[in-house]
């Protein structure tokens, strides 16, 4: 798998110059190159999407649970991160209860908090303190979204110092699950998560952009299943593309 780029939508307190950034990234980089298809080659050859017959402009497509998986494999024993990082939030949490506004009596009210948000994919501390969380997005684009405002309200709060979602590229995107997370669907909202930094002390937000290294229609590589284990030696092949 190739890792294309790594977009900082904002860095505050310089974050993306210290020892622990570089080499929290070089970490999860590294975990991107090592991710192989099939398990055991020398690259990421991914099946090209397959036009259903009959139906115009649907394919059947690759499934990205087992892309993830092999990711997971390798940062968790080789790169030390910790997996399903859950949050906690202590004293920043009384932060996020804004005072609000009530409509027509003009009186301040706030909302209790009551989200509870969910694990982080992965995490890991650098020697020097810089906590950094990633999300790697199989789910659909609205699960993007949600990922990456929880970052945002976790930088604010101060509870980690680096988060980070990694997305397919467009080409990428174009042969796996429709409405799966994707670049070219979040590039509309970078300014408005750029626009977050103004309450951040000390954090860095940033998106990582992967892609395959080859296509192919070769029969012979059957879809990513949806269902696939990223640590077996091949996996299942996709029932529906098996019948092309």
């Amino acid at each position: 798998m190739k890792w294309l780029r790594t977009m900082v939508l904002f860095d505050c307190g310089d974050v993306v110059r210290s020892s622990d950034w570089r080499s929290l990234h070089n970490s999860y980089v590294k975990s991107i190159e090592a991710i192989k298809n099939p398990v055991g080659s020398s690259k990421f050859t991914l099946r090209e999407r397959i036009p259903i017959p009959g139906k115009k402009n649907k394919f059947y497509r690759n499934g990205v649970v087992s892309i993830k998986e092999r990711f997971f494999d390798h940062l968790t024993l080789k790169g030390g991160w910790k997996e399903e990082d859950r949050l906690d939030f202590g004293k920043g949490r009384k932060e996020l209860e804004v005072p609000l506004t009530l409509y027509p009596s003009g009186e301040t009210y706030n909302e209790p908090l009551t989200t509870k948000f969910g694990p982080f994919d992965f995490a890991a501390t650098g020697p020097n303190g810089i906590k950094a969380v990633i999300e790697w997005e199989t789910g659909n684009i609205s699960s993007s979204h949600r990922s990456i405002n929880k970052l945002c309200i976790c930088l604010n709060a101060g509870i980690i110092q680096a988060g980070v979602v990694i997305v397919p590229s467009r080409l990428l995107y174009t042969h796996l699950t429709e409405r799966i997370g994707n670049i070219n669907e979040l590039s509309g909202y970078l300014s408005l998560w750029q626009s977050t930094k103004v309450r951040v002390d000390k954090g860095l937000l940033a998106i990582s952009v992967i892609e395959h290294d080859k296509l192919t229609t070769d029969a012979a590589f059957p879809l990513l299943d949806r269902g696939q284990d990223g640590r077996s030696a091949e996996g299942k092949r996709n029932l529906n593309a098996g019948k092309q």
